[in-house]
């Protein structure tokens, strides 16, 4: 049936067969090779020959294609999956990158407040210096 719905020629040979063949007495056997039958029986016969050649390679023709459509396919999966992964990597990094500016942010406050304690520490040492009385 698949070979029917995909020759257009074969379907209309075997149509045309079935007809000649209904129309023939039911004694009659099978032609004989000189008639007019048989010969366009023959022609439908290496018609049906060359259209399945035909067939066969653009049969081969598609599964070439279909197996170039799986590869692209299972290369675009495996790079679907890269990508996947390297977003994975992205988010971790930039999660990392966050903590360590927190980090950065919370050293730079300390370091600052430290440094200005530190400042008013020397400044109040000075004040203190410079009320000592002189002793000679």
């Amino acid at each position: 049936m698949a070979l029917l719905s995909s020759s257009p020629l074969f379907a209309g040979l075997l149509l045309s067969y079935v007809n000649q063949t209904t129309t023939l007495e039911p004694a009659s056997a099978t032609p004989s090779p000189e008639s007019e039958e048989w010969k366009v029986l023959q022609n439908a016969i290496a018609t049906l020959r060359g259209e399945i050649e035909k067939l066969k390679g653009e049969n081969l023709e598609l599964m070439k294609e279909l197996d170039s459509s799986k590869a692209f396919r299972s290369h675009f999966s495996s790079l679907e999956a890269l990508n996947t992964t390297q977003q994975d990597d992205i988010k971790s990094l930039r999660a990392e990158l966050t903590e360590a500016k927190e980090n950065h942010d919370r050293l730079t406050v300390d370091y600052n407040a430290e440094k200005t304690a530190l400042r008013i520490r020397v400044l109040d040492l000075e004040v203190r210096l410079d009320s000592r009385p002189i002793i000679e």
